[in-house]
């Protein structure tokens, strides 16, 4: 599965046990509402703003739960202001986004010319 989350596509395998092997209670994902998908993404940005970067594995397993319970393939989770004190600080914004713009997005992302400028025309501005 592909999944953008705000400047970065992440190739996603691995399902429930991705979720298993990166920490998260199986108790928590099977009772998750979309919601709680949400705050566990805001929580974690909140925690480690870099997230896709310093921890792929963890973000990989957040958007995946962000997929199975809101059907979104595209997020973009960033704080409201420089020195946020807690998670409902990060604003957000969910969408579904067709595979084959993911593919383009994602292989300009491996050539290193994928941008905020690029992301927001394909997908944000489609959204909207």
């Amino acid at each position: 599965m592909l999944f953008l989350l705000n400047d970065c596509v992440l190739m996603i395998s691995g399902g429930k046990e991705l979720l298993e092997r990166t920490g998260f209670p199986m108790n928590f994902v099977a009772h998750a509402s979309a919601s709680d998908a949400v705050v566990a993404m805001q929580s974690a940005i909140y925690e480690n703003p870099n997230l896709w970067n310093e921890n792929p594995d963890k973000a990989a397993a957040l958007c995946w739960l962000l997929n199975a319970k809101t059907q979104a393939n595209s997020a973009m989770f960033l704080p409201i202001a420089p020195k946020i004190k807690s998670p409902n600080q990060v604003a957000y914004k969910l969408g579904k986004t067709d595979l084959t713009t993911l593919g383009a997005l994602l292989s300009l992302q491996k050539q290193g010319r994928l941008n905020n400028q690029i992301i927001n025309d394909s997908v944000w501005k489609k959204v909207a």
